[in-house]
């Protein structure tokens, strides 16, 4: 009788606990700004993430507890670098852990839950909306509420096509309809989310001949980093709720098709006798910051991994799962210089004026990349002994969330490796709003600073 109590006592205690911990949580998270909040969801699930890897069962038992950090940081950036072989040192509960936080740092932990409470609570609302505009950078001429929709319902039925076409390909090969299924699964999400996971040891080199793997990857990849507003757009086209696809959407449309085309025509120009459908595949999975490759990357040239850094900074578009500085930013930075040297007295691109607020952003994100990127290979080079060019591309696939990768942060101490998670981190973030959640500033005190600024000219 009295163990009966006992065991009731203690449940009532922990369920006590929960209830007090959740309060003490979402009172701090009220009292964050919408910059800290994204920063610290990432962190949170990234954390959780690494407290379940480093469970006895989840890999062989010879991952440290870094590795382990290094690997869930990975997964909730969706950057896909890794310090072991991922395929064989994890155990399937492993492996399903990181699809479980690359799915979610996909789509966009905020995404989820505001989904939710807008859906069915009025509470919170002001405050998830708040955030949401902050993780998802969306023109005017999107809804908040079709937004959220159509990022729900095209991610799990893009990745459901993905997983249908490769679930077929794969039990057409010797593989059980279980390992089928979880395969086509895994790696539906990973291209989607633009994470780079897989679960072969050679990521997908033993399928660089199947036009089934890589048209799917590719086409899930660019799905995913080509963004959710050119899909709210296309469909509000399609069913008639606008007249005309948005500037916005033409913009992300033109740019990814003309840079991978580019960027292809430059790898096979560097690569004699490569692949073209290599070639493509590798410029895509740069672009998208997918991160798979279908070749052994030492095998390509130092101007080849030029063309790839270069697109792994340019990165995704925005509301999109792929990472860097967007298509529309270095849009912007474009524009400015075309106008500058023809002369324009506004900046236009395609016959278009682009709002000066707008190219405020694209300015400060690019200059904050640049910051953060010399920061990061300032201190990698300082800590690390090895390859300047290994160190630099890590460094860019890191901050841009591109699981291409060379090895060297398999090479690197516990510094290097702490140095490439906090720039994933910051990568996943997006540099002005990881700077944002640093220097949060009063907004009163903001105001009343600028009662009290005087103009001046300055000389450029």
């Amino acid at each position: 009788m009295s163990t009966d109590l006992s065991v009731k006592e203690a449940f009532a205690a922990a369920l006590q606990f929960i209830r007090t911990a959740l309060k003490k949580y979402t009172l701090f998270v009220l009292h964050l700004s919408p910059h800290q909040n994204m920063l610290q969801g990432i962190l949170l699930y990234m954390f959780v993430g690494w407290i379940a890897l480093s469970l006895p069962f989840m890999d062989n038992g010879e991952v440290s507890l870094i590795d382990n950090l290094f690997t869930a940081a990975a997964a909730a950036s969706t950057s896909g670098l890794a310090t072991v072989n991922f395929a064989e040192s994890y155990t399937f509960l492993g492996k399903l852990v990181v699809l479980i936080i690359m799915q979610t740092a996909g789509i966009g932990y905020m995404t989820i839950s505001s989904f939710l409470y807008l859906s069915f609570s009025h509470r919170l609302r002001h405050r998830h909306t708040e955030v949401l505009n902050t993780e998802f950078a969306l023109p005017k001429t999107v809804r908040l509420q079709d937004f959220l929709r159509a990022v729900i319902i095209f991610t799990f039925l893009a990745e459901l096509i993905g997983a249908g076409f490769l679930y077929n390909y794969f039990i057409r090969h010797d593989f059980t309809p279980f390992d089928a299924t979880w395969y086509a699964v895994f790696h539906s999400v990973s291209a989607f989310c633009t994470a780079g996971f897989s679960l072969f040891p050679d990521s997908l080199v033993s399928f660089a001949d199947s036009k089934t793997i890589n048209i799917v990857i590719s086409l899930l990849s660019l799905a995913g980093a080509m963004g959710f507003i050119v899909v709210t757009d296309l469909f509000n086209r399609i069913v008639g709720r606008t007249r005309e696809i948005s500037y916005t959407t033409k913009i992300i449309v033109l740019f990814t098709l003309v840079a991978i085309l580019l960027s292809s025509f430059f790898i096979l120009l560097t690569n004699p006798g490569l692949p073209p459908s290599a070639a493509l595949f590798q410029a895509t999975a740069a672009m998208t910051t997918a991160g798979f490759n279908t070749i052994p990357l030492s095998s390509l040239t130092v101007c080849s991994f030029l063309v790839l850094m270069l697109l792994m900074s340019i990165g995704g578009s925005p509301s999109g799962t792929g990472g860097g500085l967007k298509t529309t930013t270095v849009t912007c930075l474009l524009a400015t210089v075309s106008s500058h040297l023809f002369g324009r007295k506004h900046i236009t691109f395609l016959g278009r004026q682009i709002p000066l607020y707008r190219l405020y952003i694209a300015n400060s994100t690019f200059i904050f990349y640049v910051f953060m990127l010399f920061v990061a290979m300032f201190l990698l080079t300082w800590v690390e002994d090895l390859p300047f060019l290994d160190l630099f591309f890590e460094t860019v696939a890191a901050l841009s969330t591109a699981g291409v990768s060379i090895g060297a942060s398999e090479k690197m101490g516990i510094l290097g490796k702490l140095i490439i998670i906090a720039t994933m981190i910051i990568g996943r973030v997006g540099v002005i709003t990881f700077g944002m959640a640093l220097l949060k500033r009063d907004e009163d005190e903001l105001e009343e600073e600028q009662e009290h600024i005087k103009r001046e000219d300055l000389a450029v």
